[in-house]
C-alpha cells in the first residue's frame, strides 16, 4: 500500500466511526422522544385513575353519610 492509500484508509475508518456515532445519537434521540411521550401518557392515565378513585370514595361516603 502506498502512503496515500494508508492515509485514505485511516481517514475512512475515522469518518465511518463518526457516522456510526451520529447514527446512534439519532436513534437515542428518537428513543428519548418516544419515552417522553409515553411518560406523558402514563402520567395522564394515572391522574385520571386517581380522580376516579377519589370520586368513587366520595360517592361511597355520600351514600353512607360519612361526609357532613
Amino acid at each position: 500500500m502506498t502512503e496515500n492509500e494508508i492515509i485514505l484508509f485511516i481517514c475512512g475508518i475515522g469518518v465511518g466511526a463518526q457516522g456510526v456515532a451520529v447514527w446512534h445519537m439519532v436513534l437515542d434521540m428518537r428513543q428519548a422522544r418516544r419515552s417522553l411521550a409515553e411518560s406523558h401518557q402514563v402520567r395522564r392515565r394515572s391522574a385520571g385513575d386517581a380522580f376516579l378513585r377519589s370520586l368513587e370514595l366520595y360517592q361511597v361516603q355520600q351514600r353512607y353519610g360519612l361526609v357532613p
